[in-house]
C-alpha cells in the first residue's frame, strides 16, 4: 500500500500477521534480555505511526509495550524506547496512548517528531550513548517504512554491529520491483541495498526471476556486508496473492533466530514463510499445510553426505541455513535416518536410547 494521508488507517491483514509475529517474538526477546543482567535494552520502531489502527487495533510501539508489560514484576532493567515518527499528527497521537498506558519507572518513552528515522535515531539512540562513551544496550530494531528510503543500509549495518542488536525490516518489494528502473531513484537505491548490484536488475525481465534476485541480493547484503549469522525472511503477499514485501530478520544470536522461528511458524506452520491476504482474508492469521519435512531430509543428506557433525553443527545448519525451527530435524529426521542405517552415533553417552540426541556433543556419521 502507498503512504496513508489520514493520521490513523484501517489494518490489513497481512499487517495484522506481520504484527503478530513481532509480538510473538517480543514476548520471547524481554524476558531473555531483560532477564540477562544487562542494565539497559532497548526497542527502537523506525516508522512508528500513531499508535492505533481507525479501528482500534494496535499499532507496533504499542504491542512493543505491552509485550514488555507483561514482565514488568520481574525484569527490573530499563526498558528504553524509541519510537521515531516525522508526521506531527500520528506522533501526538502516540503519545497520547504511551501516557495512558501507566508504565512503570523502569520503562523510558522517547517519541521523536518531525524528523526521519536515520536522523531522529542517530540524534536520540545513537549520539545518546556515544556521547557518553557507552556502546549501545541489547536493541531490536523494527525498519517498517512506507516504501524504499530512509532506511539505509550503512545504518542497517551500523545496528547490527552492536553487541546484542538485531533488526527486524520491511522490504517493499512491490513498490521497489516498480520503481527501481526510474532514472531518478539511482542513488536511493543505492543506498538502501549499500550497493549497486541491483543496477543488473535492468536485464531481467521475468516477475519470478526479478523477486529472487532483489530478495537473494539484500539477503546477501545482510549476511555478507553486514556480517549477520543468521538471517531469515518472511513473504508476505496482497489481496491479488501477489508478493508485496518481505519481512528480513537479521540476528548474530542463534536464540534470537530461533525465537523469531519460532514465532513465524505460529503463523505459517508450513515453513514457506509465506502470508498471502488472498488464502482467507476472513482468517487474521494463515496457518499452512504441513510442513514438508523431506525437504528438510534431502538438504541435511545432501550437506552432510559422508561426513561427520555434532549435534551443535546440524542444529546450527538447520538454524541459519534452512527455514527449519531447531525442534523439527531430531525426531522428524535424525531419529528415521538412524533406523535406516544412513546416520549413526559416533560417540553416545553412557545409556543413550536410539532416536535421542539430547547432548550436543555427540557427533554423528552421515552415510555417503
Amino acid at each position: 500500500m502507498g503512504a496513508p494521508k489520514t493520521t490513523t488507517w484501517e489494518l490489513d491483514p497481512h499487517t495484522r500477521a506481520k504484527h503478530e509475529i513481532l509480538r510473538r517474538y517480543l514476548e520471547a526477546w524481554t524476558p531473555i534480555l531483560g532477564l540477562a543482567g544487562f542494565p539497559t535494552i532497548a526497542y527502537v520502531d523506525g516508522f512508528a505511526g500513531p499508535g492505533v489502527y481507525s479501528n482500534g487495533e494496535d499499532g507496533s510501539p504499542i504491542i512493543a509495550l505491552k509485550a514488555a508489560l507483561q514482565y514488568k514484576d520481574s525484569v527490573k532493567a530499563t526498558l528504553l524506547f524509541v519510537f521515531v515518527e516525522k508526521e506531527k499528527a500520528r506522533a501526538e497521537k502516540l503519545e497520547e496512548i504511551v501516557s495512558g498506558l501507566g508504565l512503570p519507572a523502569n520503562f523510558q518513552v522517547r517519541v521523536v517528531c518531525g524528523k526521519a528515522f536515520e536522523e531522529g535515531f542517530r540524534e536520540s539512540f545513537l549520539d545518546f550513548f556515544g556521547k557518553r562513551q557507552k556502546p549501545i544496550p541489547p536493541t531490536f530494531v523494527f525498519i517498517d517504512p512506507f516504501g524504499w528510503t530512509g532506511a539505509p543500509f550503512t545504518l542497517v549495518k551500523e545496528i547490527l554491529a552492536g553487541q546484542s542488536c538485531e533488526v527486524l525490516i520491511n522490504f517493499m518489494f512491490e513498490e521497489i520491483n516498480r520503481f527501481i528502473e526510474h532514472q531518478d531513484q539511482t542513488e536511493n537505491f543505492d543506498a538502501l541495498f549499500g550497493t549497486n548490484e541491483w543496477r543488473q536488475m535492468s536485464g531481467i525481465a521475468h516477475k519470478t526471476a526479478r523477486r529472487e534476485f532483489l530478495h537473494g541480493l539484500y539477503l546477501r547484503q545482510l549476511r555478507v556486508a553486514a556480517r549477520a549469522k543468521y538471517v531469515r525472511s518472511f513473504e508476505m503477499r496482497n489481496d491479488k496473492d501477489v508478493t508485496d514485501y518481505f519481512l528480513f530478520f537479521a540476528t548474530n544470536n542463534p536464540k534470537g533466530m530461533a525465537k523469531m522461528k519460532e514465532a513465524m511458524w505460529k503463523v505459517d506452520q508450513s515453513g514457506e514463510f509465506r502470508f498471502s491476504d488472498a488464502t482467507n482474508p476472513a482468517q487474521e492469521l494463515l496457518f499452512g499445510p504441513k510442513p514438508d519435512f523431506e525437504a528438510l531430509r534431502r538438504t541435511l543428506l545432501s550437506n552432510f553426505s559422508g561426513k561427520q557433525a555434532s549435534i551443535a553443527e546440524v542444529e546450527n545448519f538447520v538454524l541459519a541455513e534452512t527455514p527449519y525451527r531447531e525442534t523439527h530435524y531430531k525426531k522428524q529426521i535424525l531419529a528415521p535416518l538412524e533406523r535406516e542405517g544412513k546416520v549413526s552415533a559416533i560417540n553416545p553417552p553412557a545409556g543413550r536410547k536410539a532416536g535421542t540426541y539430547a547432548v550436543r556433543t555427540m557427533r554423528l556419521r552421515f552415510a555417503p
